[in-house]
């Protein structure tokens, strides 16, 4: 893990203990790449901009349910954001 990985999951590890500033930090960090991620399975940014507001909500309720041993923090922000993503998609199906 390099230093950026390790900064990315300290600010986990505040936002779990309600530090507003660890998810600033944590959005800086990681935006553009998880709206990549959003928008390669939803080809479309308004709603991947959407997904991506889900997606910090999410990791502002649950970020105690992140692990360090278990992988990086960047790897469980985008497991977010691609499953968020795919729900999304599959939400979206029936209509089209």
């Amino acid at each position: 893990v390099g230093a950026g990985g390790e900064a990315l999951s300290a600010a986990l590890v505040r936002i779990a203990a309600g530090d507003r500033r660890a998810l600033e930090t944590v959005y800086r960090a990681s935006a553009p790449k998880l709206l990549g991620v959003c928008l390669r399975i939803l080809k479309d940014r308004p709603e991947s901009e959407d997904v991506l507001q889900e997606v910090y909500l999410t990791v502002w309720r649950r970020a105690d349910g992140f692990d360090p041993s278990r992988g990086s923090a960047m790897a469980w922000l985008g497991t977010l954001a691609r499953n968020r993503a795919i729900d999304r998609l599959r939400a979206r199906r029936p209509q089209e």
